[in-house]
């Protein structure tokens, strides 16, 4: 039988745990024969106490599971859940899919074989804690959410993953420099240099301008729906005007490898198992390009005194871009699919009626492309 719903003031108490509030102290019911205990006012203590017994009480409920021939469910088991049932109806990127494919790998790893009640805090904290800060972070809020499904189903007292503590994330990675970008767009690949020059004029993200095609300029402009935002902004359906500086770009990218799209390579040997989960044999993978841009940027030399974790990555050239747009006094919330407040909202973006975002591609950067 499950618990009755927790009223306002007991929520986000452990199960069990209550709050006196004519008294301003707490006080656990225990869950065998429904004794009180008071304890006291600290609610911090309280907490940590109420924790502790719960996870007894559920390991003697493990051990009664265990004659009656009842199983636990294992976390692992629920996780597929979660990725079957929970995720698809979120319309998630392709790009947020795949770290989550990652993350889920590490949690598997670190609570194999182990009931979702049996996973504590302190396993929990230890498994964030092997990780770098922005992973264990990244990690630590989908591990919330996961015990937060697994609890509102029943499978855990609370959700161990909420009590531990975020890390503080140090940004170590630093802006790219004009002259930086235009070493490294000197040892890139012909592919590579459009795709630069993609990115500096339109500040689009990676996902976006590896997707542009060909047949997205029409009518004298390019048309681009940001994958990261189009499920939840009304600010990610932007229209490009061609103007030279768009246009020289475009002209560019067309080559004697047909392709339909803007960037692309022929790759040196097809691979069939490649072929078959690809849009196009043409088309280049996000990780393919950060790999390519990384190898030209060692190539360059260009920041040969910063550190790993400073080296500026294709992502960053977005940045930069934004940077000179303002630079140049002109409007970088466009071209970048910022929200505006002027924007009016998608509600019918599933159609052909969408309200597409207007923007200028403008930037002048002759000073890196030549």
């Amino acid at each position: 039988m499950s618990p009755r719903p927790r009223n306002k003031a007991n929520k986000g108490l452990p199960q069990n745990l209550y709050l006196d509030a004519r008294r301003g102290t707490f006080r656990y019911r225990r869950p065998t024969d429904g004794v009180w205990f008071p304890f006291g006012s600290d609610r911090a203590k309280a907490v940590d106490a109420a924790k502790q017994l719960n996870l007894e009480f559920m390991r003697g409920a493990d051990l009664v599971h265990k004659v009656q021939g009842v199983a636990s469910d294992l976390f692992s088991d629920f996780l597929d859940t979660y990725e079957r049932e929970i995720l698809p109806p979120r319309e998630l990127a392709k790009g947020t899919l795949d770290l989550y494919a990652v993350r889920f790998r590490q949690f598997r790893r670190a609570f194999e074989g182990l009931a979702v009640d049996q996973i504590n805090i302190r396993m929990a904290a230890e498994m964030l804690d092997s990780l770098p800060a922005r992973s264990s972070n990244q990690a630590r809020a989908l591990l919330i959410d996961v015990f937060n499904h697994a609890a509102s189903k029943g499978l855990c007292p609370d959700n161990p993953a909420a009590s531990t503590i975020a890390k503080i994330e140090k940004k170590q990675r630093k802006r790219h420099t004009v002259e930086g970008v235009r070493a490294i767009r000197e040892k890139a690949p012909a592919w590579l240099q459009n795709a630069i020059d993609l990115a500096l004029i339109t500040a689009q993200r990676r996902t976006d301008i590896l997707a542009m095609r060909f047949d997205d300029v029409r009518d004298g402009y390019l048309y681009v729906v940001q994958q990261k935002t189009s499920k939840a902004s009304d600010a990610a359906w932007i229209r490009f005007k061609v103007t030279p500086q768009l246009q020289a770009v475009l002209t560019r990218c067309r080559d004697n490898v047909p392709s339909p799209f803007l960037i692309h390579r022929r790759p040196e040997r097809k691979r069939q198992k490649q072929a078959e989960h690809k849009e196009h044999w043409t088309k280049i993978e996000e990780r393919y390009l950060t790999r390519a841009f990384k190898e030209a940027r060692e190539v360059a030399g260009c920041y040969a005194n910063w550190t790993d974790e400073e080296q500026p990555g294709f992502h960053e050239i977005r940045a930069l871009s934004l940077h000179l747009y303002k630079k140049a006094g002109k409007d970088g919330q466009r071209i970048a699919g910022h929200a505006s407040e002027e924007m009016t909202k998608n509600y019918q973006r599933d159609h052909a009626d969408v309200v597409w975002s207007e923007a200028i591609p403008d930037l002048d950067i002759t000073d890196i492309a030549g």
